[in-house]
């Protein structure tokens, strides 16, 4: 019999692990090896909106959900402008090639705390959106300001996100000028940088083959009406190779394409959260990033009404579903050989929809020794068990809302196999688990839970 739930295999440590790219170019590993799946919360604003006491408890609680990574921006948009909550501007004079040391020494706090949790950051340096395109002088300044960070904090083990929700238009050859000079002033050139671009874009469309860029990213966007995960499918099939992520998909408690809040508009729930998330990852995505809209501003009482979204406070936001349940899932995916999956369609036979409402997705191990198909409405479908390991195969069904497993069965040696998931229709998603009995260590499920 197969345990009830999956492997808690996202541990902590007092530092998070140095990263890089895996040999084979999709994945990324620590030093070690060892797999390292990218999955951050979103918390844009955290640099300039929380006070210490809030930053510690914002941290524990993501850890305790499976995070490993938080996405923030150093100098968040309105910043340049109003300050922290210290009242310091990030430039001196609003000079970019002078950064303040004051503003910038709680920056260097907040990521000694973020790290002193075992999170990887994943920084923005600079928010470009909303911004006119450059001048003359702007590239100098992006330099300078490149060099000093740098210098700074070149040697920690973080992601660089360039640019910011903007095509780059003519800032692309400055965001190519500030990553050769991070590169430069950091003395390195293993930096994990990408762009991180504007809705429904991936940073491949303008820097795929830029050898600075270690990574695409993508930002699907808050839009529940698209098939996100054809940017993930593009791009996994690029060559050269890298590893992708959506980076920004739609955020919890989001109003749906970002229409001005009002009662009755569609809302981002947690159910649409998993789907996204398992359609990317099950896509050969290299991690997934969750948001919730109240946390990544941290709304609270007193600031109005956000634009988007009801508007509770970012504390009560932290215990929105989503931020659990995306947990579940990047377990599952860590629990077996995890640097030997691979997305592959054809071992559904089925029809299958391409709309997103009810596209499913499998992946499984190089080798066929497991699988997994992701089901977003509970809809039956037909597997090729030809393409997995020949032998007995034991199933079991995984609910995405718990990350508990319902009793397992052993699968009809059979070349062709139907499955019908527990119950079926809307937020009725399930994960089929498919393990070779020949081999316990790829095809035993384990604990999985907070």
């Amino acid at each position: 019999m197969l345990p009830t739930m999956i492997a808690a295999v996202l541990t902590f440590t007092a530092q998070p692990p140095a990263i890089q790219i895996s040999e084979d170019g999709k994945n990324f590993v620590t030093a070690q090896g060892e797999s390292f799946f990218y999955l951050s919360d979103t918390a844009w604003t955290m640099t300039s909106r929380l006070t210490d006491p809030e930053i510690e408890l914002y941290l524990s609680d993501r850890r305790r959900k499976g995070f490993n990574v938080i996405q923030i921006v150093l100098v968040p948009w309105g910043v340049r402008d109003s300050g922290n909550l210290a009242g310091d501007l990030p430039f001196l004079e609003n000079d970019m090639a002078r950064p303040n040391p004051a503003y910038f020494a709680r920056v260097e706090r907040i990521l000694d705390r973020i790290e002193a949790y075992g999170f990887a950051p994943s920084v923005v340096p600079f928010w470009l959106a909303g911004l006119p395109e450059p001048g003359p002088e702007e590239r100098a300044k992006h330099e300078a300001y490149a060099r000093w960070l740098g210098e700074r904090f070149g040697q920690r083990s973080m992601f660089w996100l360039l640019g910011a929700d903007r095509a780059p238009g003519g800032w692309a050859e400055i965001i190519r000028a500030f990553a050769a000079e991070l590169e430069r002033s950091a003395g390195r050139a293993d930096l994990l940088m990408t762009h991180h671009p504007q809705g429904g874009q991936s940073s491949s469309s303008w820097f795929h083959s830029d050898p600075w860029m270690g990574f695409n990213m993508l930002q699907s966007g808050h839009n529940l009406d698209i098939n996100h995960f054809a940017l993930i499918d593009r791009d996994y099939a690029l060559t050269p190779v890298k590893p992708v992520l959506d980076g920004e998909p739609a955020y919890e408690n989001l109003t749906n394409a970002l229409v001005p809040y009002q009662p009755g508009v569609r809302l981002v729930n947690s159910y649409d959260v998993r789907r996204q998330a398992y359609q990317s990852v099950f896509g050969g995505a290299a991690g997934h990033a969750y948001g919730a809209c109240e946390v990544y501003e941290f709304h609270r009482e007193g600031m109005g009404k956000a634009r988007w979204t009801v508007g509770i406070d970012w504390k009560d936001a932290l215990q929105l579903p989503g931020s659990t349940q995306v947990g579940h899932m990047a377990r599952l995916v860590q629990s077996r050989t995890p640097l030997t999956r691979v997305p592959d369609q054809a071992l559904i036979t089925s029809e299958n929809p391409a709309d997103h409402r009810r596209r499913i997705r499998a992946l499984r191990c190089r080798n066929g020794a497991w699988a997994y198909v992701y089901t977003p409405m509970g809809d039956r479908f037909t597997l090729d068990l030809s393409r997995l390991q020949s032998g007995r195969l034991a199933a079991v069904w995984m609910d995405p809302r718990s990350g508990i497993e319902l009793p397992a069965w052993i699968v009809p040696e059979v070349p062709t196999q139907d499955f019908t998931p527990p119950s079926s229709g809307p937020d009725q998603d399930w994960v089929l688990i498919l393990g070779s009995l020949a081999n316990p260590t790829d095809a035993t499920p384990q604990r999985s839970g907070r």
